[in-house]
């Protein structure tokens, strides 16, 4: 091919994330002074805390080229949770893929009990919570959890921590397949989907929760199981089995949680585990220092959930090799 042919193919220059964040505050008529880098989170999102001219700040969600569609989605479910009252940020606005909201603060409620801090603990969680599940979810942006959406979350779990060497044999397909089924069953709620304690930020006696835009109508007990089993769920200083029990009763739950409860873990952790499984092969580590905890949390709820429960639970009685040695 001649040189003009290779320079037609040539990749489209892609400007950096600074610079689309300029253009956005200027779209947004606003004054940016400096645009500090943040920890993502698992998406393909990047992260900048704006310090503006002011002296103010505010936080930039920097989408991939090609996902505007996906960042408009995420700007019509946080302007849905704010009209509604949600302990959510407030939006300053949107422009070509970069989403402008309140800077909710610098620490998460992880970091803050590992600290030995007064102020918001595990009440101010549930607080936040009560206004998720007080809030009708039924004309959500998001569509509601189903089967096989359930399902189909679990298939990470087969690929990416299972893997083609450990395979996934009848029994444990067919395991997925009814956890799925009775998950849909549920009395629901509004979920916020990643009710974990690192999208729990906290700012003097305020808290508020981050990485909501897949809040959704889905089962009741789903952000509790979020929040206690984890990434630093196990480390914030709840008993596990009282803290549900308070919950149940304050955001009334119906009769039957305890079971609807352990469904939820079952799924949801070995959703997570595909997760954590797929970001520690993708390059990033520290996702595998998380593996642990919650897989021997699944030994406590997997056995006799249903047919080929207990045949699981052994499966992950052993380390997997991407948890740190």
């Amino acid at each position: 091919m001649g040189r003009n042919g290779g320079r037609n193919c040539a990749a489209p220059v892609v400007p950096a994330p600074e610079a689309r964040i300029r253009a956005a505050a200027r779209a947004l008529g606003l004054e940016v002074a400096s645009a500090e880098p943040l920890a993502g989170d698992a998406s393909t999102r990047r992260f900048f805390r704006l310090t503006t001219a002011a002296g103010g700040t505010l936080v930039a969600a920097v989408y991939p080229p090609g996902a505007e569609a996906e960042a408009d989605r995420h700007v019509r479910v946080q302007r849905w949770g704010l009209a509604r009252g949600l302990p959510i940020p407030a939006l300053t606005g949107a422009h070509g893929g970069v989403v402008v909201s309140q800077d909710a603060g610098r620490d998460d409620l992880e970091a803050v009990r590992a600290r030995g801090d007064a102020g918001p603990g595990l009440e101010a969680a549930l607080g936040v919570l009560a206004a998720f599940q007080a809030c009708r979810w039924e004309d959500c942006p998001n569509p509601r959890f189903d089967a096989e959406f359930f399902r189909r979350e679990l298939d990470g779990f087969e690929d990416a921590y299972l893997g083609p060497d450990g395979g996934t044999d009848a029994d444990t397909a067919a395991f997925l397949d009814v956890l799925a089924g009775r998950l849909e069953e549920h009395p629901f709620r509004l979920a916020h989907r990643d009710f974990h304690a690192n999208n729990l930020i906290v700012e003097g006696e305020r808290m508020l929760a981050v990485d909501y835009q897949d809040m959704r109508g889905g089962p009741d007990t789903y952000d509790v199981v979020s929040l206690l089993r984890e990434r630093g769920g196990a480390g914030i200083g709840a008993s596990e089995g009282a803290w549900v029990a308070t919950a149940a009763a304050r955001l009334g739950w119906d009769a039957g949680w305890q079971e609807r409860y352990r469904e939820c873990a079952a799924q949801r952790g070995l959703k997570v585990l595909g997760t954590f499984a797929r970001l520690t092969a993708a390059g990033r580590p520290g996702y595998g220092r998380w593996i642990a905890p919650v897989r021997r949390g699944l030994a406590a709820v997997l056995p006799g959930l249903a047919p080929g429960g207990e045949a699981l639970a052994a499966r992950l009685a052993s380390a997997h090799p991407y948890e740190p040695v």
